[in-house]
């Protein structure tokens, strides 16, 4: 049974039945009013089918694409018998496309006339720690997708492929790699420059690969570029006869996957104290990390350079102890990270006590809701949940602001 995203059967007397032809082509409102109320035989039926449609659909359905349509219906595919559809999933995965073909852009930018042999495989000690988490995590998911497309479970192939690409490829390795390649720009370091763009075309690649069966038609596009870079491109070649990836458990490298998770969570966390400082994002500024041991300091040598760009600072200072300021501090690990900015205690606790005031404000509101019966009861229970991580979140930066306000004195 095919549910709206509100759990309602769908229904073409409810006038929310879906044509998949308008969610790959995209519909006006008044063609889709006029589409979805032709052939019902009463006039409620009639009324109730526009009343949903305009309310829903003010500005009719815009046009996702074949390949966006199809990545929704693989996520959405499980063993229940119940399946909801909800229009934002098709936005999101639209979105994915359109993510998948920027980082293949970038690639390509970086890579395209910079040699003139195909990208080869380099040795893993010549790869940075980076590199080396990037092919353990492409491992992983040829595991997962492949295991999800085995058994029938679309929905999970479909999460591993996401997380992947979006997630890890995109969201992390090509920043990072966009540090790599200036620093070895600067050193003038042919070799790493090779390996970093090596990486970057061929595990690119890999994905096309995997991403294939469930959008094949911007994969096909996108390959067909990528291709000659890998010394893949041939008269007739298509992604389509290409070999299915296999997974090379031996590239797995657990040292490198430690220091990535490290790594990003020291960038988190700056990221956070920048938040919590209410810095713009244009704002270049210095940090101090304090370490505690010589092989920290070499740690954060080794990561200064990505935290600086993937964090927006303008340096970062190493020190063996932070210097006395009232700005707030984040611990990671063994390492200490402030951010050097002037801060007026007088100004930092009256916007601490506005924010703190906005937030009791905000978790009082919420826990009425949850409260009422009216919602609690009636309302989806993913709507329910969704609140109850509202309050849970709010909570969390409460608890933080009191604390940085009390430290104000």
């Amino acid at each position: 049974m095919v549910r709206d995203a509100e759990g309602n059967k769908m229904s073409k007397s409810k006038g929310n039945v879906l044509d998949p032809i308008d969610l790959l082509d995209g519909i006006e409102l008044e063609p889709l009013v006029a589409k979805s109320t032709t052939g019902l035989m009463l006039a409620s039926h009639k009324e109730k089918a526009e009343k949903y449609i305009r309310k829903n659909f003010p500005d009719g359905i815009p046009a996702y694409g074949a390949d966006a349509v199809r990545f929704t219906f693989a996520s959405l595919f499980t063993f229940s018998l119940t399946l909801n559809f909800d229009l934002s999933r098709c936005e999101g995965y639209r979105n994915f496309c359109n993510k998948l073909w920027n980082a293949t852009r970038f690639v390509l930018m970086n890579t395209e006339g910079k040699q003139t042999e195909p990208y080869a495989k380099a040795p893993l000690e010549s790869l940075t720690f980076v590199d080396r988490w990037l092919l353990g995590r492409l491992q992983q998911a040829k595991t997962d997708i492949t295991d999800g497309f085995d058994t029938f479970r679309f929905d999970f192939a479909s999460k591993a492929l996401y997380e992947f690409v979006w997630d890890e490829y995109c969201d992390w390795y090509l920043e990072c790699a966009k540090v790599q390649l200036a620093e070895a720009e600067k050193r003038g370091d042919a070799a790493s420059l090779a390996a970093t763009r090596g990486v970057l075309v061929r595990e690119l690649e890999n994905a096309l690969r995997l991403a294939h069966p469930i959008i094949p038609f911007v994969t096909e596009e996108l390959w067909q570029a990528v291709a000659p870079l890998v010394g893949k491109a041939g008269p007739g070649s298509t992604i389509c006869n290409q070999k299915w990836p296999t997974v090379v458990p031996e590239v797995i490298d657990t040292a490198s996957n430690a220091k990535m998770a490290l790594l990003k969570s020291i960038v988190t966390s700056v990221r956070t104290l920048r938040s919590e400082m209410k810095i713009s994002p244009a704002e270049r500024v210095p940090l101090f990390a304090q370490f505690t041991n010589a092989a920290d300091e070499v740690t954060l040598k080794e990561f200064a350079p990505y935290i600086a760009t993937l964090a927006k600072l303008s340096e970062v200072k190493i020190v063996a102890a932070l210097p006395e300021a009232d700005a707030p501090v984040q611990v990671v690990g063994d390492f200490r990270l402030m951010l050097e900015i002037k801060v007026d205690p007088a100004q930092e606790r009256a916007r601490l006590d506005k924010e703190i005031a906005r937030l009791e404000a905000e978790i009082a509101k919420a826990n009425a809701k949850l409260n009422n019966p009216a919602f609690a009861d009636k309302a989806p229970a993913a709507v329910v949940a969704q609140e109850r991580d509202r309050v849970a979140g709010f909570a969390a930066v409460l608890e933080k602001n009191r604390a940085r306000r009390t430290g104000l004195g």
